[in-house]
């Protein structure tokens, strides 16, 4: 008893502790404010402002762009499903047990609990994300131009000072401890109401790497710490912080529709609440609908099911998308099923997906000293590749062990199958469930 009292102190230590680190939707801000403002100094001359737009400009496009990417992976990760592993056919009037499969772990099944049955459950997932479109999230490299000292819009160039360029490599390592607390009552026998309430942390840790570089004829700026002869061109920003506290808590209403031996036809809905804090990337700050039409079969010791749905997803720099959950799971022993699917989301509202820059490249004119000849630059602003959206598609393998009738286990990792969007290269998932 003492044991889970100390446990049961910890994690509640865990959850309502408070904060000693900066909110994390500024760390991105910390990191181009200090390499485009604090860390540059031009030498000679006292021209170091010429970049104070490009850092106004991150600060407005790109934090919120990458804050979103993060916020909106960990606040909308799939739930396990909120079956019971052993179900019950009422069909005859009294509660017979279905042991054939123990059932998928993301995908839901048109079959719920039963009347008066309650499900409770703990589950455990973490994402690395750590690739963005393919890209490692540790190479994405930002690229900043210098003022229009004329202020005649012409492509930069016209004076020396406008061919240096900054490139800035974030380094970043971004991942979310997922520990998620679910309980599910079936109100009736064809009626299931579950809430799910997600403890996350959340952390960033890199170190930003930025680079001067300029035409041939030599660069005109410098970081602080060099000199005019011997400038100094590179400075390293090292940033480590973290957040924990409580995410979106899901609510969840499954209903069952058809029960029957060619078919099984149910829907799902599911509402995220926006009570997780938006600043430290535990919530997107917004409620997100979700309903689904779920259908499925027995066919003796092996269940195909597909959950068709649309996510209604009304933050900033987000999109609604439709999503599908198609797979089987499958009996191999006694108390031990196998479960496969593929989980696909693709955008339908593209005008508010996450755009870096207004545009992705630069065009700056270098005239090369002593010739009449000058050189069209065609800058990347980014090595982030372009897509016309973020659609992903994943593959989930998973198994649920049942060692008694109210006890069941489960493994499962979800690995991407395309480059859409953040993801992680593997993000694996347990938990336990008991049912009453």
């Amino acid at each position: 008893m003492k044991r889970h009292g100390v446990c049961l102190a910890g994690l509640l230590a865990l959850i309502f502790a408070s904060p000693t680190y900066a909110q994390l939707d500024k760390v991105f801000n910390r990191v181009f404010d200090q390499v485009l403002r604090e860390d540059l100094k031009l030498s000679p001359g006292v021209h170091a402002r010429h970049y104070f737009d490009a850092a106004a400009s991150a600060d407005m496009v790109l934090t919120p762009g990458l804050n979103a990417l993060i916020a909106g992976n960990v606040s909308s990760f799939p739930l396990t499903s909120t079956i019971a592993g052993v179900t019950y056919d009422f069909s005859t009037g009294r509660p017979v047990p279905i042991t054939e499969s123990l059932g998928p772990i993301f995908a839901e099944t048109a079959e719920t609990l039963g009347k008066s049955k309650l499900n409770l459950g703990f589950e455990y997932t973490y994402l690395n994300l750590n690739k963005f479109r393919g890209l490692d999230t540790k190479d994405i490299r930002f690229t900043f131009a210098h003022e229009d000292v004329l202020k005649d819009g012409k492509p930069l160039g016209d004076d020396p000072f406008e061919l240096d360029l900054i490139d800035v490599n974030l380094g970043l390592d971004a991942s979310a401890s997922i520990f998620a607390f679910f309980l599910t009552f079936g109100v009736l026998n064809n009626f299931d109401v579950g809430v799910a309430v997600p403890v996350v942390n959340v952390g960033l840790s890199g170190e930003a790497q930025a680079v001067i570089r300029g035409p041939s004829s030599g660069i005109f700026h410098s970081f602080a710490g060099g000199t005019a002869r011997n400038p100094n061109v590179l400075v390293r920003e090292a940033y480590d912080e973290s957040a924990t506290g409580l995410g979106d808590i899901a609510l969840r209403l499954k209903y069952s529709l058809v029960r029957g031996p060619e078919i099984n036809l149910g829907w799902l809905v599911d509402v995220r609440l926006p009570t997780g804090k938006k600043e430290d990337f535990l919530g997107t700050g917004e409620t997100n609908v979700k309903i689904a039409l779920i259908a499925s079969r027995k066919i003796a010791q092996f269940t195909p099911h597909l959950n068709l749905g649309y996510d209604r997803r009304p933050g900033a720099l987000d999109s609604d998308e439709l999503e599908f959950i198609a797979g089987f799971d499958q009996k191999m022993a006694e108390g031990l099923t196998l479960a496969v699917d593929f989980l696909g989301e693709i955008d339908v509202t593209n005008d508010d997906d996450i755009s870096f820059f207004p545009e992705e490249t630069l065009t700056i004119v270098e005239k090369q000293p002593g010739l009449n000849l000058t050189i069209n630059r065609l800058e990347d602003l980014t090595n982030i590749p372009q897509r016309g959206d973020d659609n992903t598609l994943s593959a989930s393998f998973g198994v649920r062990v049942a060692p008694s009738e109210n006890v069941l286990f489960l493994g499962n990792i979800l690995v991407p199958m395309n480059d859409g969007g953040l993801r992680s290269s593997v993000a694996p998932t347990l938990g336990v469930t008991v049912n009453f």
